[in-house]
């Protein structure tokens, strides 16, 4: 027979591996939910009953912190009261700036279920990593700065062209070396460099540079799997250029995304040619990287068997699900031009007996059956009528008990935290005919619409969301 710290535990286990249901299972309908009043201006603090204000606290918690990992290190059982003595390592989503803050946690359980919990720790940290430091309106230097940040932005993506880190990559370079592998004129070299040291990353002795850490890991092109310098080539490229005519998407709601002006649509123009496509393959699988290092492992795939990845690319997520988990199999499911891509993937992990591709159009066909739906960074490509169709499909494909797991650069709820989401709206407005971003209380209306019985928001990692609805 399990004991109150053993329930207590298995509650703190679901919600790391992300199985908020499992989770709620261990508590009692009318739980009694107490936070530190200290946060109450955050929408955090203060008591609340019931499984669906907490629900709602966990979502408001998901979007205000961009990180959230609770550690429970010690549990002390006296009859009904379990203390867990922990911590909670968390990262504001506005500034990404982050705190590691103790913890004491009060359960009381009555019948195997727990019917009140208490967090108890110091706010005056948490506060400080998400205080709004980079907002301007306090002084002209800041606005300056925020006007500005096309500089640091453009250094990176020209040290992404030029091959820096690469060049570095396992080894440092004097500075004439590091300008004669980059073809970097002497005139400027020193001021670049050096802005990459100061911007963290790059190190140097003396003349001598090499990789900050994270550079070494990312931004080495010859690691593939876990290079997000790809996206960044994207940008600067692609995305660059057509952001400089920000204004003229404004005021003209026209996007300003083009590549040959030969379509109306980029993506139309992209998917005609294999070496854009392969390029534009590389990029989504820059942005994915994130994602890829923890879906895996936040999602509960020993529930299911089977998933398809609506609009898979290459199927880089599928590959990097499957072998952490080989119950699973897979279907990727995208336009015909990406089979090559998609069967490369499968070989290079030595997946070809357990993912498959399909070949079609989710704006046409209908979706493949399967236990979970994956839509990665696709919903806001489309309008919102689109956004609905493909819901309304996925519910139709997903057997009873079937999951849609949605991740999405998501906006805050009151919509005026999460810069990031916001900006990759903007980034929609400015890069195809009707898509935008949104919010996940906006998903979950949409998952309501089209039939889900269920639905929840999870911070998964970064500046990334998933929505997840169970029909």
């Amino acid at each position: 027979m399990s004991t109150n710290a053993d329930i207590v535990r298995f509650s703190y286990s679901a919600f790391r591996h992300g199985d908020i249901d499992a989770a709620f299972n261990a508590f009692a309908p009318d739980i009694e939910w107490t936070s530190p009043t200290g946060m109450s201006d955050f929408g955090l603090g203060g008591t609340i009953r019931g499984h669906d204000d907490v629900r709602t606290f966990l979502a408001r918690a998901n979007s205000t912190f961009s990180e959230v990992h609770v550690e429970p290190h010690e549990f002390v059982e006296s009859a009904d009261r379990i203390a867990v003595f922990g911590e909670h390592r968390l990262r504001g989503t506005r500034g990404g700036r982050s705190c590691t803050v103790p913890f004491a946690h009060s359960w009381r359980l009555d019948d195997g279920k727990a019917t009140h919990f208490q967090d108890l720790h110091d706010v005056s940290e948490v506060r400080r990593i998400l205080r709004h430091d980079d907002e301007p309106p306090n002084s002209p230097e800041g606005i300056i700065q925020l006007g500005l940040g096309f500089w640091r932005s453009k250094a990176v993506l020209a040290a992404v062209r030029l091959g820096v880190f690469t060049a570095l990559a396992g080894r440092p370079l004097e500075l004439a070396e590091l300008r004669a592998g980059t073809g970097v004129h002497e005139r400027g070299a020193r001021d670049f460099f050096d802005s990459l040291v100061a911007l963290g990353l790059l190190h140097r002795d003396g003349s001598v540079y090499r990789n900050a850490p994270a550079a070494e890991e990312f931004l080495d092109s010859g690691k593939p799997h876990q290079y997000v310098g790809g996206v960044l080539e994207e940008a600067e490229s692609q995305w660059y250029p057509a952001w400089a005519h920000l204004v003229e998407a404004l005021t003209d709601g026209v996007p300003q995304w083009v590549v040959t002006g030969e379509q109306e649509n980029a993506f139309d123009e992209i998917y005609l040619e294999p070496d854009q496509l392969r390029r534009f393959e590389r990029a989504m699988i820059g942005g994915l990287v994130p994602v890829m290092r923890t879906l895996p492992e936040r999602f509960p795939w020993q529930q299911h068997r089977t998933v398809a990845d609506i609009g898979c690319c290459g199927g880089a997520l599928l590959a990097s699900v499957l072998v952490r988990h080989p119950h699973l199999t897979a279907t990727g499911f995208d336009l015909p031009a990406l089979a090559p891509l998609f069967a490369d993937t499968a070989a290079r992990h030595g997946l070809e007996d357990r993912m498959r591709f399909t070949a079609g159009s989710f704006l046409t066909d209908p979706l493949p059956a399967a236990d979970v739906h994956v839509f990665g960074h696709v919903l806001h490509n489309w309008d919102l009528d689109t956004k609905r169709m493909l819901l309304r499909k996925s519910f139709e494909a997903l057997p009873p008990g079937g999951t849609a797991v949605i991740y999405e650069t998501l906006i805050d709820d009151e919509r005026r935290h999460h810069v990031f989401g916001l900006m990759m709206s903007l980034h929609m407005h400015v890069l195809s005919p009707g898509g935008y971003d949104y919010t996940g209380a906006d998903c979950q209306e949409w998952l309501g619409g089209a039939g889900f019985r269920t639905s929840r928001v999870e911070h998964l990692t970064g500046h990334e969301f998933v929505v997840i609805g169970v029909k």
